[in-house]
């Protein structure tokens, strides 16, 4: 998977800018809309941004009766497939899903995109009225309207931001839960029913990248102080976090401590967090998944802009040891650290448990 969005990317930076220049200036348009009845939204990159879409999707869903097809990666489709007010989604990387998407006519395509070029290129061939983009890397140049993107502003409203370019929104970026079908009160699947009418934590101690990890042992501490206030820790994540939670486990000493890594589909991750009593958890879509799920969250920020991609809002603690060199990604892209995580390796275990006694649950 990761060598592939390698490729993707690299496939991007050497044709994307070139493949731009052979399509005509688009003329500027203004104007909003509610009439958008059809409309498809592009999303590729990671879980954290196709999760913090979906709040604007449901929005114009519900307020404008827009009918709304996605054009995503595989990795993203279950997200999109898990809420109510998504019609029909298309792979990036399936033949046929692109050649049925383009057969199709759109009164607005919408790029969600903030700075690779393909998905621009994509939204200039696919029949439509309105191409909506943000203003990056010249790609505005295939858009009839564009808004540019700010580093500094929480996703969730970029992409608020861009939706009202064609619809005439709320003036602030506002969550409206619940966004996922099942609901809270849905009931326990099977793989959850040790959990029913118990208290527990919910740990995700997986990222993307190396730069976002925690170290190991103290995640178990922090389990292990969970484990002595009559709390469950649950560790969470898929397959690439396997062995990050088996080596945890290994170093915990308490026996309360549950791994459900690698073992939970989507909607049974929803399931687990409309009942939990809090998410702790690295920078990562896992993390935007809880905030959508409307649960407190203690979040572990290091090279992530924390101001662009941590949840707000009293029910949501971020600890960042803010040093000089952090954050450093942009556009997604993080550099090699030159300071061996360091960023990450200053939150200490004593930090995570002063969060937790904060947050109110014990």
């Amino acid at each position: 998977m990761i060598k592939r969005i390698r490729l993707i990317k690299f496939l991007d930076t050497l044709m994307g800018p070139w493949l731009i220049q052979l399509f005509p200036e688009s003329p500027k348009k203004t104007s909003q809309h509610t009439d958008l009845k059809k409309i498809l939204v592009i999303r590729p990159g990671g879980m954290g941004d196709a999760l913090l879409l979906l709040p604007v999707l449901k929005h114009i869903s519900l307020k404008f009766r827009t009918c709304i097809d996605i054009l995503c990666e595989p990795r993203n489709q279950e997200i999109f497939l898990s809420v109510p007010f998504v019609h029909e989604v298309f792979s990036y990387q399936n033949i046929r899903s692109l050649i049925k998407v383009c057969t199709k006519q759109y009164n607005a395509v919408f790029d969600t995109e903030q700075s690779h070029f393909l998905s621009t290129v994509l939204s200039g061939l696919i029949r439509s009225d309105l191409r909506i983009g943000f203003k990056t890397c010249s790609r505005q140049k295939i858009y009839h309207q564009s808004v540019a993107y700010d580093h500094k502003t929480y996703e969730a409203e970029m992409f608020w931001q861009l939706f009202a370019l064609a619809y005439p929104m709320y003036p602030c970026f506002r969550f409206d839960f619940p966004y996922f079908n099942p609901g809270p009160d849905s009931v326990f699947s099977k793989k959850l029913s040790s959990l029913k009418h118990k208290k527990f934590i919910c740990l995700f101690p997986g990222a993307t990248i190396n730069e976002r990890h925690w170290p190991e042992n103290r995640w178990a501490r922090v389990i292990d102080w969970i484990g002595t206030k009559n709390i469950i820790p649950v560790l969470i994540g898929g397959k690439k976090e396997k062995t990050i939670c088996a080596n945890i486990m290994a170093m915990c000493s308490t026996e309360k401590a549950v791994n459900m890594c690698a073992r939970l589909f989507i909607n049974e991750t929803v399931q687990l967090f409309y009942n939990a009593s809090i998410l702790v958890s690295t920078d990562s879509g896992i993390l935007h998944l809880g905030v959508l799920c409307n649960i407190p969250t203690i979040s572990l920020f290091g090279p992530g802009i924390a101001e662009k991609w941590a949840p707000e809002g009293k029910k949501h603690i971020v600890i960042n040891a803010g040093l000089c060199c952090s954050p450093c990604t942009r556009f997604g892209t993080t550099p090699p650290c030159p300071n061996h995580n360091e960023c990450m390796k200053k939150i200490t275990s004593d930090m995570v448990i002063n969060g937790l006694r904060e947050s109110g649950i014990f």
